[in-house]
């Protein structure tokens, strides 16, 4: 019976798949949210302090603090309030008025099975999903 002989190079090196550097680069407008613009984001999304701390999950005292000392939010909660900044100029272009997208995210949705409503607006994963609907109703996509 013959047997197999593999050969292999002498001199080999270890090929490592290197990851992409591009996909963990941050800009630095990604790092703070300038209360400016929070200022903006709730003139479209009109919710009372209490409202933006408990989106936030911040006390009313510190929300109250970062808008006295015109200090600008960081980290995740600066992420949230882009993602949130993204879906409220999309809710702004498919419902319209800031009052009526206030009383559109406040009540119960059964979206795909999932209950959509304003505590889904203090997660990523639910302004995630209530940007989805709102692409769906641009978009006449009805489930």
């Amino acid at each position: 019976m013959k047997s197999i002989k593999y050969g292999y190079p002498e001199n080999r090196q270890m090929l490592v798949a290197a990851e992409p550097e591009a996909l963990y680069a941050t800009t630095p407008k990604l790092q703070t949210y300038q209360i400016k613009n929070f200022i903006y984001l709730t003139d479209l999304l009109p919710f009372s302090q209490s409202e933006w701390a408990d989106i936030l999950h911040i006390s009313d005292r510190t929300l109250q603090r970062y808008l006295k000392d015109n200090k600008p939010f960081e980290g995740l909660h600066a992420e949230h309030l882009y993602q949130l900044e993204n879906m409220a100029s999309l809710a702004k272009q498919v419902i319209g008025k800031p009052d009526v997208v206030k009383n559109w995210l406040m009540q119960k949705k059964e979206i795909l099975g999932a209950i959509l409503d304003f505590a889904s607006l203090r997660s990523f994963w639910g302004v995630k999903l209530i940007s989805n609907e709102l692409g769906r109703i641009a978009h006449g996509v009805y489930i």
